[in-house]
């Protein structure tokens, strides 16, 4: 293998109490409770708004905000007041009302953040990381902090640290759960617009194409305060999450999906002949890739029992939900509310890191319950709270009572 030999000095550009990367609903938890209780912070983004998930993934409805306070709560009622809030089983939201949103309370808390910025390294001390190495339009450059958050979803920044963590059912991608990409549709007829599951219809077109339907719970979901809605259709199963390669090929098949979905509808069913196709989202949606082993792990009689925990940042009440290929559908267990503790967000033997979002530290049936964007928000904010407390005391995350 060819290597090109060149020192490469990488600048340091900024030192921050704590740095948060990724901008998804558990970052901006974690930002703005940082930047809230007077911690120097920056959020990173490779994509160029805040809100991940619920806005560049067009991910909705706004699962397991019910039983939240603090900021999510904030958050519902000031869309709530926009007419930007409710929908779809009055929990669904308008993507462009979410960016300002964010935009302006990031603004107003005092975070700093930035779009376009991509993680590429971990910098550490041993087993404490310390920085982070990102590039943009401007290069390559470092941030050093004395907490670094990862909210990527994907665990890159504690996985560069040598964080351990599990993928899938005993470390085989391909019992991860399926990926989907969201896209949207206009024209929708007027009997379907408090939204849909429109299986049926969808199958029955399917059969008149002659092709074989890749999801049998697909749902057509109303964006508030617009003349569109989403669809959550298109399922790409035994990709691996890890990979570039495979990210990219279950893309395209998402595009492939979405536009077989879109004709077929048109061609085969009268009612909706003159819908529009408007677009997918910039981002595929990926459920379940890293989990970072963390200093506790959830774990599936957690669930069932419904446990609390002194160090508890937040209450789960979303049943388990996995998206497997064996039948194409959803396979669904209830449980007993439980709490999400502090130390499924720190990765074991490891100092200056925190996780929050999918990422931390569960069993792959676990992980199916705690995933959704209003636990991941949640999670986020009851850690950034816990990370300023043990900056101001001069501690270590482990030693924090939140309760």
């Amino acid at each position: 293998m060819n290597c090109i030999n060149e020192k490469i000095e990488t600048p340091i550009k900024g030192e921050y109490d704590v740095i948060v990367v990724g901008a998804g609903p558990a970052g901006c938890g974690a930002a703005l409770a940082c930047a809230k209780s007077g911690l120097k912070t920056i959020i990173v983004d490779k994509f160029n708004c805040l809100g991940g998930a619920w806005t560049t993934g067009f991910m909705n409805p706004l699962f397991d905000e019910k039983n939240k306070t603090g900021m999510m709560r904030e958050i519902v009622d000031e869309l709530n007041c926009k007419s930007a809030w409710g929908g779809f089983w009055d929990i669904s939201f308008n993507y462009e009302y979410m960016k300002v949103l964010l935009e302006n309370r990031m603004k107003e808390a005092g975070a700093q953040f930035l779009f376009n910025t991509y993680f590429s390294k971990a910098i550490c001390d041993g087993d404490r990381v310390t920085g982070v190495i990102l590039e943009n339009v401007e290069g390559r450059f470092a941030l050093m902090g004395k907490y670094i958050f990862d909210c990527t979803g994907d665990g890159h920044v504690a996985a560069s640290a040598g964080c351990e963590f599990e993928l899938g059912e005993d470390g085989d991608y391909r019992t991860c759960q399926a990926m989907t990409l969201m896209f949207l549709v206009g024209n929708i007829p007027e009997k379907y617009k408090l939204g849909m599951l429109f299986y049926d219809k969808l199958n029955a077109v399917y059969e008149k194409g002659g092709k074989q339907i890749p999801f049998k719970m697909p749902y057509l979901i109303p964006v508030p305060n617009s003349h569109f809605g989403v669809v959550q259709f298109t399922h790409m199963y035994e990709y691996d999450p890890l990979s570039a390669k495979d990210i990219t090929d279950a893309t395209v098949e998402g595009r492939r999906q979405m536009m077989e979905a879109f004709e077929l509808l048109k061609k085969y069913d009268e009612e909706f002949k003159d819908l529009d196709l408007i677009g997918s989202s910039n981002v595929l949606g990926i459920r379940e890739s890293r989990r970072i082993v963390g200093e506790y792990r959830l774990c599936e009689d957690d669930l069932v029992e419904g446990r609390k925990f002194d160090d508890g940042l937040c209450t789960v009440s979303f049943n388990v939900d996995i998206h497997p290929k064996d039948n194409q559908a959803q396979k669904c267990q209830k449980v007993t509310p439980y709490e999400i503790p502090l130390r499924c967000l720190i990765p074991k033997g490891k100092y200056g890191i925190m996780t929050a979002g999918r990422c931390i530290s569960g069993s792959h049936v676990a992980h199916a319950s705690y995933r959704v964007t209003g636990n991941c928000f949640s999670m986020g904010e009851g850690a950034g709270y816990a990370v300023a407390k043990a900056i101001k005391e001069n501690i270590d995350i482990r030693e924090v009572k939140i309760k």
